[in-house]
């Protein structure tokens, strides 16, 4: 970036370095408990939430009083969840 001067001090143009911008992209996605999902593993999109499989009985307790899910299948709680509460999801 070049930058002209009308100071009579300092004759010609000041040039200063342009700061190199580069953008961070991530495509990490992670859910509101802060658990990192991959590709291929499995969360739910409940209202708003984005909740990973391995949290979600944890989820469902808190927000919902709701501990059925603690003893079931991956099978079985994606069938329950999708049932009661919202959608399944698999990272692609």
């Amino acid at each position: 970036m070049n930058l002209l001067v009308e100071n009579p001090i300092v004759l010609g143009r000041i040039e200063y370095p342009v700061p190199s911008y580069e953008p961070t992209i991530s495509f990490d996605m992670y859910d509101d408990f802060g658990s990192f999902i991959a590709c291929s593993e499995i969360y739910f999109e409940i209202g708003d939430a984005i909740v990973h499989i391995d949290n979600i009985s944890d989820y469902l307790v808190a927000g919902y009083r709701d501990d059925s899910t603690y003893d079931m299948s991956d099978s079985e709680v994606i069938a329950y969840v999708e049932e009661h509460y919202g959608f399944a999801h698999t990272k692609k």
